[in-house]
Parts: structure tokens; C-alpha cells; sequence
């Protein structure tokens, strides 16, 4: 699982050798015998002095490997910053092997609450799994929404031990519960952010993100940590709708499918100079922190969804927001 000392450990590569290799060798490969089309539509639009935070759909699991393949082979002028570095979820990295992978290939694992959460309750009850119901008991009393009374109220006792009991770093008598979740998240998103700008800053990476949060064929509602890093590190936002790529990469195997064609098409960069100027933040502030996102909910989440109309505009109409936003829910998304 995703801890301070993994995280500590993250390293980023301005030349991803190892990416490199995988590329020239399984992708090439993979993508010649099987006759994948990987068309960009719109690279005029990237900006030719900074690298950008790209915000694309994600319907599939591979759905980046074309886009990063594509960037580091194209000889197109408009192409300046060859390499990319990828957020990923926790659960990604807690196979072993999965895990020395990503940490070759500039993927920053992202923690969350929910995530933090759901491997604290394991690491009490071992092969005990949480019930949806009880995570979200246990996720609104982090948020502040319910107290321990209504846990005990709800008679949900693995809760109730949870926050009371010792265990791992946890110690109630010296801080409660909800304060210890919001703690470890704080102090790991620090260091995402840090991650973000090195990126970005020192070793000219493009941050890929997927806003979403999950797969899905039809584009979905966006989550605000995206616009969070993109206020404020005052980074060009990229929209990318990616079209076609689920029905080359249609189940698990990283094998492409014959004779497929993926589009990507790129938008124009958002900034907060231009299109996303309305959602300005003038202040200094520490992104994904309780007391920003409490203070600035509407400046993210406005800049979220005007990202992710750009995205859909950019979309195939099969891709396209259909209105239904059910996503995975409860601890799905997390494990």
C-alpha cells in the first residue's frame, strides 16, 4: 500500500530509460504486427516552452500507451517534451512486481481517503473486508458529516473498534481518529504535490491525469485534485479526448487488437491568464488540504467541470457524457 516512506522513495526520471526500452521493444513490437493507427489531431496546440498537465479520459486500462508511445516516437515539430509522468491509483502498486514496474516508468501513486481507509480497516480485521455500508459510515465520519454517537447508534461495531482501538500508527489517546486519517493524507499529498512540480519543473515531464478517477467508455464526472495541481502550480492545462482505444485494449492483455485505430485529439491550453482566469486563486494556498478545498470548493469545481467540457468536446459522440454518471462505488473504486 501507498505510505510516507513509498512515496519518499518515488523517483522521476527526465529520461525514462526504462520506458524507453519498453517502447522500442514490446510496444514497437506489439504495434507493428498487430497494425495499430495511433493518430494525433491538434498538436499545434501544445505549447513549445513548458511541459503541461494533459487531462484526458480514461476508457481503458492502456489507453496511455499509445499516447506515450506516440510522444516519444513523432518526429512533428510541435511535439517538444517527449516524456510523460502518470498519476496512478494506490492499489496499483501493492503487487510487488506492479510495483518495482511503476517505479521505472514515472507513475506517481495517488492516495486517498477512501483508500487510506479501507487498508487501515484491513490492517485491524485481516481478511475481514469493510461492507460498503460501512465505509460509508466510516468515510462521512472522517468528513465530519456524522459523530462517533451515530456510529454507535448504527450499532456498527468494527467502526467503533476501529476508531478506538490501537493499532498500527494509531493511537486514540492521542489523537482522534478522523484527525489521524486527515493527517497521513495531508502530509502524503504534500508530497504528490512536490512530485507534481519536480515533474513539471526540474525534469520537463507532462503530468498526465485522469480526472475521472475511473475507467469508463463514457466520459464521467471529474474529480477537483486535478484543477487543485493545476492552480496551484499555474501549469497549462491540455484537454485530450481519447477515442477508439477500449476496442484496441478491449479486456486485460496488454496485447493490442488487430487492425485498430486510436484518435487523440488536444485541445488548447488552459490558464489561468485565459479560459480558466474565473477561477483564479490569488492567494497562496496548499492543495488538498480540508481547509482549501473547504475555502476554494468553488473555484475547483468549476475549473473541473469546465476541463472536462473541453474534454467531452473533443470526444467521439460514443465517448461523450451520456448524463449517467454511476461510477464504481464504495470501496470498488479502492481495491
Amino acid at each position: 500500500m501507498i505510505t510516507l516512506d513509498l512515496l519518499d522513495r518515488v523517483k522521476l526520471y527526465e529520461i525514462p530509460y526504462f520506458s524507453i526500452f519498453i517502447a522500442r521493444t514490446f510496444l514497437a513490437t506489439d504495434y507493428k504486427l498487430h497494425n495499430l493507427k495511433i493518430i494525433f489531431e491538434g498538436t499545434e496546440n501544445l505549447p513549445k516552452d513548458t511541459p503541461v498537465i494533459f487531462a484526458m479520459n480514461h476508457t481503458d486500462r492502456y489507453n496511455y500507451w499509445p499516447f506515450q508511445y506516440y510522444l516519444y516516437r513523432s518526429k512533428d515539430p510541435n511535439i517538444r517534451f517527449k516524456y510523460t509522468s502518470t498519476w496512478i491509483k494506490g492499489k496499483y502498486i501493492e503487487n510487488p512486481l506492479m510495483a518495482k514496474y511503476f517505479s521505472y516508468v514515472n507513475a506517481i501513486p495517488i492516495p486517498s481517503k477512501g483508500y487510506l481507509l479501507i487498508k487501515d480497516f484491513e490492517e485491524l480485521f485481516g481478511k475481514q473486508k469493510m461492507s460498503d455500508i460501512e465505509y460509508r459510515f466510516i468515510r462521512d465520519y472522517v468528513d465530519g458529516k456524522i459523530s462517533m454517537e451515530d456510529l454507535q447508534n448504527n450499532k456498527l461495531d468494527n467502526l467503533i473498534k476501529t476508531i478506538t482501538t490501537k493499532h498500527g500508527d494509531f493511537d486514540p489517546d492521542k489523537m482522534e481518529y478522523r484527525d489521524f486519517i486527515r493527517d497521513i493524507f495531508t502530509k502524503m499529498m504534500s508530497k504528490v504535490r512536490e512530485l507534481n512540480k519536480q515533474s513539471i519543473f526540474e525534469k520537463n515531464l507532462h503530468l498526465t491525469i485522469f480526472p475521472e478517477g475511473t475507467r469508463s467508455s463514457r466520459l464521467k464526472k471529474g474529480h477537483i485534485g486535478l484543477s487543485e495541481v493545476a492552480l496551484s502550480l499555474n501549469v497549462p492545462v491540455v484537454p485530450v479526448g481519447c477515442n477508439g482505444s477500449e476496442k484496441c485494449y478491449p479486456g486485460n492483455s496488454p496485447i493490442i487488437t488487430k487492425n485498430c485505430k486510436v484518435i487523440y485529439r488536444i485541445g488548447k491550453p488552459m490558464t489561468i491568464n485565459d479560459e480558466l482566469k474565473p477561477y483564479k486563486i490569488e492567494e497562496n494556498f496548499i492543495p488538498f488540504t480540508p481547509e482549501a478545498e473547504l475555502k476554494y470548493k468553488k473555484e475547483f469545481e468549476g475549473a473541473t467541470n469546465l476541463i472536462m467540457g473541453k474534454i467531452n468536446d473533443l470526444l467521439d459522440p460514443e465517448y461523450q457524457f451520456s448524463g449517467d454518471d454511476s461510477n464504481k462505488t464504495g470501496i470498488n473504486r479502492f481495491v
